[in-house]
């Protein structure tokens, strides 16, 4: 099978990482709206969490 279409990743001052994959962009807003709303409660910094589409591996 292959990778989940959607992930969730969180962009800081020095960089980003991923943090999770989901199958639906549905799922993987739905987490991110989540983690955002965490984050407002418990500030570390300042933290965006966006969704973007799992590249796909070129065929080789």
């Amino acid at each position: 099978m292959g990778d989940a279409g959607y992930k969730v990743v969180v962009v800081m001052f020095f960089g980003e990482k991923e943090v999770g994959r989901f199958p639906t962009r549905e799922q993987a807003e739905w987490r991110a709206r989540e983690m955002k709303e965490w984050a407002e409660r418990n500030p570390r910094g300042y933290l965006q969490y966006l969704v973007r589409p799992v590249d796909k591996p070129a065929d080789g």
